[in-house]
């Protein structure tokens, strides 16, 4: 995977984040979630590569980037990947991402609306209203975000103890087909249970779960009622969690008021289930947002 890509290890304030690039063109930045690492973008990157500078990245502390102190908000770790960006002499760009890199790319629009040019969102609702729909339905197929922000070490000694159990249960539980992991190239499952082998990356995961049960909530609570008047586009999984309970265009709508966008006929992990489909809407989006 990523055969023409270059690979850059780029310090930050608190952490060393691992990068993959390629091509030329305005620059995209590509952004993945939990339990996964860069390598969920194999398929669209390349892709993507042909008319756009793009960086791949691990958030802080997933796959092979590292933290070396304690903060994993969003804050923390959007401010990472403007570094990032920065450092390979991009000052704004393009920001594609899924789950907990989409809520990385939302934070960016707030605290550095200058970097960020256009904003695509995967599957994902805003945090605040996760914790504001989360009932007894919500919260069986979501549990891993109370369980993940259970204070430490119990919930990274009980994964460390069967990672790759948690791992494909957690891959297995939000994609399309209940239970299978088929929809996952080899090479890239490979990847992920590399990473959910490492005690740090189960640490990282379960500090950003924790940061999104407090101190995440409380810089959205701060930041209510400010809008971002940017290109946006939003994609969720039509058979899975994120439409069930509300419309999620409306929920985005009052941060981001010109968000377009629908559901695909996939699970959460909608960029493996169904890359071309994918692909294609946020291509689309790309070049609208260049002529914007």
């Amino acid at each position: 995977m990523f055969e023409t890509f270059e690979t850059h290890r780029i310090p930050v304030p608190g952490a060393t984040i691992h990068v993959r690039t390629a091509g030329r063109g305005e620059p995209l930045l590509l952004l993945h979630g939990f339990p996964q690492t860069h390598a969920m973008w194999h398929r669209l990157g390349p892709a993507l590569a042909r008319d756009h500078r793009v960086v791949v990245a691990d958030l802080r502390g997933y796959g092979d980037s590292t933290a070396h102190g304690e903060d994993f908000s969003f804050r923390a770790m959007a401010a990472d990947m403007v570094a990032v960006m920065r450092h390979l002499g991009h000052e704004s760009f393009h920001v594609v991402a899924h789950d907990r890199g989409a809520r990385t790319a939302h934070r960016m629009t707030l605290d550095a609306p200058d970097a960020v040019r256009s904003v695509a969102l995967l599957d994902i609702l805003p945090t605040p209203t996760v914790w504001e729909l989360m009932d007894d339905w919500l919260a069986t197929r979501y549990y891993h975000w109370l369980f993940l922000a259970q204070p430490a070490p119990m919930p990274q000694r009980l994964i460390s103890a069967e990672p790759l159990t948690f791992l494909h249960a957690a891959l297995g539980g939000l994609g399309g087909t209940p239970g299978s992991l088929d929809t996952f190239h080899p090479e890239a499952l490979v990847a992920y249970e590399a990473a959910a082998q490492n005690p740090s990356v189960v640490a990282a995961w379960c500090a950003d779960y924790a940061a999104a049960a407090g101190v995440d909530r409380e810089h959205d609570d701060a930041d209510r009622g400010t809008s971002r008047d940017l290109p946006a586009l939003l994609l969720w999984g039509g058979n899975g969690v994120v439409g069930a309970q509300t419309d999620p265009l409306e929920a985005w709508r009052p941060w981001l008021p010109r968000i377009i966008g629908r559901a695909v006929p996939t699970g959460h992990f909608m960029v493996e289930e169904r890359p071309d489909e994918v692909l294609a809407e946020i291509q689309e989006h790309l070049a609208a947002a260049a002529r914007d």
